[in-house]
């Protein structure tokens, strides 16, 4: 076997660890999705939970002054029973009113707590369903990875291991000029399409095509520079 036949092995062997490290990244980058996901509806919930705090908090603020207010409405009816002017008389009818007026309004704002305990407790519940429903996604999507992980580092590691030997198979000439196009223009080997580099298109001098199709030695493109093979 010449270097064009190496190059070839040393090109599947790449590619290969290329599709599986852009396999393992776009698990990786499922997962990431996913965990923000996951983010969102958490964040979602506390907040939800928090409004639903202040609604109660609201609420028992309430249930208070609504107490305050028919204690001080009871003290002044009392009091009635003993005013001696009707000064006195009318001055505490008007605290009561004021006090019946400011439970009402209370009251309002106790209903009003309530509806939004209410809606909230309703939220949250769907809310906390997402979230367990995003838990799971994301406790899959992650197994997936590590199984996917340990499987490809495996055959990665016998991949590098085959991939040293065709290295150590090539001439020194043909394996730095396959690393620095590699490098340059990802695609080192090129084959060779009716006439023309596969690379770059450049229409190849029939001569140059037979040179190929011998594989005698290394043909580069005049083009591109890259390394011409030719597929049967």
């Amino acid at each position: 076997m010449g270097d064009q036949d190496w190059l070839l092995e040393l090109r599947q062997v790449d590619d290969r660890l290329r599709d599986m490290r852009a396999r393992l990244e776009g698990r990786r980058a499922d997962l990431q999705r996913l965990g923000k996901e996951m983010l969102a509806v958490e964040e979602a919930l506390a907040q939800e939970q928090a409004r639903l705090e202040s609604a109660k908090a609201r609420h028992r603020e309430g249930d208070r002054e609504i107490e305050t207010c028919r204690s001080n409405r009871q003290r002044f009816e009392t009091q009635l029973l003993s005013v001696k002017t009707n000064v006195e008389y009318q001055a505490l009818l008007r605290e009561i009113a004021v006090m019946q007026e400011k439970a009402r309004e209370w009251e309002e704002v106790v209903l009003t707590t309530m509806e939004q305990e209410e809606a909230a407790q309703a939220t949250i519940a769907k809310v906390a369903a997402d979230v367990r429903e995003k838990q799971g996604a994301v406790e899959a999507e992650r197994a997936l990875f590590e199984n996917e992980r340990k499987q490809l580092e495996e055959e990665q590691t016998q991949l590098s291991a085959g991939r040293e030997k065709l290295i150590g198979s090539l001439t020194p000439f043909a394996r730095n000029k396959y690393d620095r196009l590699t490098a340059t223009k990802g695609d080192a080997i090129v084959p060779v399409v009716q006439g023309s580099c596969g690379g770059c298109h450049y229409n190849l001098p029939p001569q140059t095509v037979n040179e190929v199709r011998r594989n005698a030695r290394l043909i580069l493109c005049e083009g591109c520079g890259r390394i011409l093979v030719w597929l049967a």
